[in-house]
């Protein structure tokens, strides 16, 4: 398997009067984990610099994540490569236990253009060396 793992330390800003983890924090957490993991991939020197987009995001909901001192572990990796886009599939986790599922589509984009565009080769070969 080639997931990602990443370290989530829940803020005491981030939970409810009923010591949950707020809905909207999800979408926080799972951020930071993608822009770590989409940073370990790396890219080379003479690459232009990369775009990416969220087309897409569906959080699932499945047990509150509660404040404490010690991090959840939030993983993250590559379900599907197309030609513009690829699917990011995450849990967040407490030891076995699934609290949270989503599933992201990143578009790679054009900066100038404003619009969509192909992954380029290497883009594409340090995405399949972890699609799952």
């Amino acid at each position: 398997m080639s997931r990602h793992h990443y370290d989530c330390h829940v803020r005491f800003s981030d939970v409810d009067i009923y010591g949950h983890v707020n809905n909207v924090k999800y979408f926080e957490y799972y951020q930071e984990a993608r822009l770590v993991f989409i940073s370990s991939l790396g890219r080379e020197d003479d690459e232009p610099r990369p775009g990416l987009v969220v087309a897409r995001l569906d959080v699932d909901y499945r047990r509150p994540i509660l404040f404490r001192p010690e991090p959840y572990l939030v993983e993250t990796w590559v379900t599907r490569i197309g030609t513009s886009s690829f699917d990011l599939a995450c849990e967040i986790r407490d030891g076995e236990q699934v609290l949270s599922r989503a599933k992201a589509v990143m578009v790679s984009f054009d900066l100038d253009t404003q619009s969509s565009r192909p992954l380029s080769e290497p883009e594409r070969k340090r995405l399949e060396t972890v699609l799952e």
